[in-house]
């Protein structure tokens, strides 16, 4: 039996329900995560939620790595329920197609700040009526709104339906880059004491179930026997932890990479 249809071990069923609830809260929380609302508050100067949210996302990762990724994301709430359905691993070339999204993005964000001269007005709540992503606002009505939250989540459903684990995190996400830097920050600049995967490389037994059970398509095994679990991809869900039956691996906050 493939380990993704084992039951889940205590840590693993709090995870996901954290993201399950993440998800169910999507439709209140999704401006603060929208790619278009920061575009369109940097073209009219004005700091939005989502901007705040992605600088504490870059800063946050530098302590934290990607845990928001493995715990909190509600586009992991929308893709880990079909492991079960298409558990196929992707591969890293994957990743390529995130990074031409996120840059292209990123432009675009900046052309609208320098066009707007800068950024002069900080509005959390932009585009976002009462604190409601869904709810609508004056410049974009309800049924835009849900309209925008239905292609999301049929969007991140659909690539890991069609193509296997958490795709949409590999090819589509463009908060994930923030976390990577940040992460390769802390790592260049001094390795202070951050939350991290390490292992008992010599009580490996190769028993393959950490990268099998790897919502990231990583092979943690690899890692294992090189001494470091530290990864772009790996979203500190702690699975291949609780996969692992010689216990190998576990969470440190510790120095090191």
């Amino acid at each position: 039996m493939s380990i993704l249809f084992k039951p889940l071990p205590r840590r693993q069923a709090i995870r996901r329900t954290l993201l399950m609830m993440s998800f169910v809260a999507f439709p209140v929380t999704m401006n603060f995560m929208s790619p278009y609302v920061i575009i369109d508050g940097a073209f009219s100067g004005i700091v939005t939620g989502s901007a705040i949210l992605f600088a504490s996302m870059f800063v946050g990762s530098m302590l934290l790595g990607r845990l928001w990724c493995g715990w909190v994301c509600p586009a992991a709430g929308m893709q880990e329920p079909f492991l079960r359905v298409n558990g196929r691993r992707v591969g890293p070339r994957a990743d390529i197609i995130k990074w031409v999204v996120w840059v292209v993005w990123v432009g675009v964000i900046v052309l609208g700040v320098v066009s707007a001269g800068g950024y002069t007005t900080v509005d959390p709540l932009h585009l976002t009526e009462g604190g409601i992503s869904v709810q609508g606002s004056p410049e974009r009505p309800i049924f835009v709104a849900y309209l925008i939250y239905f292609i999301v989540v049929l969007t991140f459903m659909g690539l890991s339906l069609a193509f296997g684990r958490r795709n949409g995190c590999h090819t589509i996400c463009w908060m994930a880059p923030f976390m990577i830097l940040g992460r390769g920050v802390r790592n260049r600049l001094g390795a202070w004491p951050s939350l991290r995967l390490v292992a008992d490389s010599e009580k490996c037994t190769h028993c393959h179930a950490c990268t099998q059970s790897c919502p990231m398509s990583i092979d943690v095994e690899r890692l294992v026997d090189a001494g470091s679990l530290e990864h772009p991809e790996c979203a500190l869900c702690a699975t291949c932890a609780d996969a692992c039956p010689a216990k190998v691996i576990r969470y440190s906050f510790s120095a090191g990479s």
